[in-house]
């Protein structure tokens, strides 16, 4: 590929040059290349190689375009994507402080359930030991036994 570029190097040279010393009024050589002492394959195959070149320079410039395209593109995608991990991990703040909230309350609940439950079972203990001496006594006082006993203990 150098030697091709090289070659059209010195053809470009060739031509130049022959342009500018055929003075004004003189007639140009139609084929220039030949005045290389090249052989006419050869030029062409110079020839062929050079445009070979320029469509791989075109179609580099043409990818390298596209992947620009594309990159400014993911670049956009990947900012979108940044913006909306950013919201998702507000937003997952925001649920961990509510759950945290919520759970302290249920057991505030709990708590209050508890004590209120143990307040009744203490109050339904004493309402009960306190019915039960309600009834020993009556149960006493109302056998034959326990009213002779009690009128015998209360000294009459």
């Amino acid at each position: 590929m150098i030697e091709s570029l090289k070659s059209a190097a010195t053809i470009s040279r060739s031509l130049h040059t022959s342009t500018k010393d055929a003075g004004p009024g003189t007639k140009e050589d139609p084929s220039p290349l030949r005045q290389t002492n090249e052989p006419p394959g050869e030029a062409a195959s110079l020839a062929a190689a050079i445009q070979r070149l320029i469509a791989e320079r075109d179609s580099h410039k043409l990818r390298a375009g596209n992947t620009e395209l594309e990159l400014t593109r993911l670049r956009a995608v990947n900012e979108e994507l940044r913006r909306q991990h950013e919201q998702t991990l507000l937003l997952a703040d925001h649920y961990m402080r509510l759950a945290t909230e919520v759970l302290t309350t249920l057991k505030n609940i709990d708590a209050t359930i508890h004590e209120v439950v143990q307040r009744s079972i203490g109050a339904a203990a004493a309402t009960s030991e306190s019915r039960d001496a309600a009834l020993m006594s009556l149960v006493r006082q109302l056998s034959p036994r326990g009213a002779a006993n009690d009128h015998s203990n209360t000294g009459t």
